[in-house]
């Protein structure tokens, strides 16, 4: 059983322990709103001790995390608690973890899912069971769950950001569910029961989508042709791209691939699918952790009859960098540069800009996934970025009019 401290996780807790169910409580300690986040943890610790519950606890370094991954808050929390629960059921044999979302996480989740984008699996707004998490809740609106806690004085703390709007599910919740109701009285009954339905229909839905897809995949390939005769092209679209990790909003531009040149790409975390002529073809990328080889080539500026250059190439002014180099593989031991990964906080002058730009905002500039991101390689001198390799030289080590020699870096991926 998963319990935060919250009212629903401890009312859920409450009747899994009267049914005499034989349980375990996780909680996961963020550390976002310092002693709250502790008294929470507390609240829980002690309402298992009491009952001879056994308790598993996990603290989250989330804000670490955040700069490691650039993920936002839920994201980060998402991905962390249910890689807890997960290594808890398989460590401990159990058969299911039990999460505490009702009826309103449902209507919110169906929200949220329409705006954002959805297939049909984004009409349950969640399901009831998958994957070993079940949600025996579902059927509940809080109220209801709140009035059990007082009836039955089930302990429990509130997380004072529920409140807060600018979270896109507060939003929904505080807002925008307010306004369908004033309009429609009958609103959260109705989204309800179609979330309900929905659910009810999956078996249905999963076996048309099946033989769609037969029609429309050949193992990594998507016929252009059929997906355009397809009455749902982005409903297939999104059954089979979801699991390689596409969001709605890269499945609506795999949508447009369609009508794009050959060569057009667009990219998950993990896997890439490239138009090419009357098919979209999806592989996945490669981890490359292989530092690339540079080869450095000194020469007079006048001697260059351009400054164009391939990708894997980079001039810079040799005066730029102030030592002796020699001709061959760049060696960066007491030479003042460094080949490594990019960090936070890196920033650098984009060739033909003067003024400071984060590498962060460059990738987003850029459309870099996360992958891409954890593959770029920087070149350094003294501290300072010279090359993003491959990508981009600092507008500092660029070669001028000025110039007297020019080093030529080419690199070897």
């Amino acid at each position: 059983m998963a319990v935060s401290g919250g009212v629903d996780s401890m009312v859920l807790a409450c009747l899994l322990h009267r049914s005499g169910h034989h349980m375990a409580v996780a909680h996961c300690n963020y550390g976002l709103r310092g002693d709250d986040s502790d008294a929470d943890e507390q609240l829980v610790r002690q309402w298992c001790d009491e009952r001879g519950i056994e308790f598993h606890v996990k603290a989250v370094d989330i804000k670490h995390l955040m700069e490691e991954t650039n993920a936002s808050i839920q994201m980060v929390a998402r991905v962390e608690r249910y890689a807890f629960f997960n290594e808890l059921m398989e460590m401990h044999g159990y058969r299911a973890t039990a999460l505490a979302h009702h009826a309103n996480d449902r209507v919110e989740s169906l929200i949220i899912n329409l705006l954002r984008g959805t297939g049909y699996r984004g009409f349950l707004g969640m399901p009831s069971q998958r994957d070993g998490f079940i949600r025996p809740m579902l059927g509940f609106t809080k109220n209801e769950i709140r009035a059990f806690a007082e009836n039955h004085n089930v302990p429990f703390r509130e997380d004072r950001s529920n409140a807060e709007t600018y979270y896109q599910r507060n939003w929904v919740r505080l807002k925008l569910l307010p306004m369908l109701l004033a309009t429609d009285p009958k609103a959260f009954e109705k989204l309800l029961q179609f979330a309900e339905r929905a659910e009810a229909q999956l078996p249905e839905y999963k076996h048309f989508v099946t033989g769609q897809l037969q029609k429309l995949v050949s193992g990594s390939e998507i016929s252009v042709a059929a997906m355009e005769d397809s009455n749902f092209p982005f409903t297939m679209l999104k059954e089979e791209l979801e699991p390689l990790g596409f969001n709605s909003e890269q499945v609506f531009e795999v949508l447009q691939l369609l009508d794009s040149d050959s060569g057009s790409v667009v990219s998950s975390n993990t896997h890439r699918v490239l138009k090419e002529r009357d098919r979209l073809i999806i592989s996945e990328l490669k981890t490359n952790d292989t530092a690339p080889l540079i080869v450095c080539e000194t020469m007079e500026r006048s001697s260059l009859e351009t400054l164009v250059t391939e990708s894997n190439v980079a001039l810079i002014d040799a005066g730029a960098v102030t030592i002796a180099l020699t001709n061959g593989p760049l060696t960066y031991a007491n030479s003042g540069f460094e080949l490594r990964k990019w960090r936070n906080g890196d920033c650098f002058k984009p060739l033909g800009m003067n003024g400071w730009k984060l590498l962060s905002d460059f990738f987003i500039d850029q459309k870099y996934s996360v992958l891409e991101k954890q593959q770029t390689w920087l070149l350094t001198f003294q501290g300072e970025v010279v090359w993003v390799v491959g990508k981009r030289l600092d507008n500092r080590f660029r070669v001028t009019s000025n110039t007297k020699k020019v080093l030529k870096l080419t690199a070897f991926i």
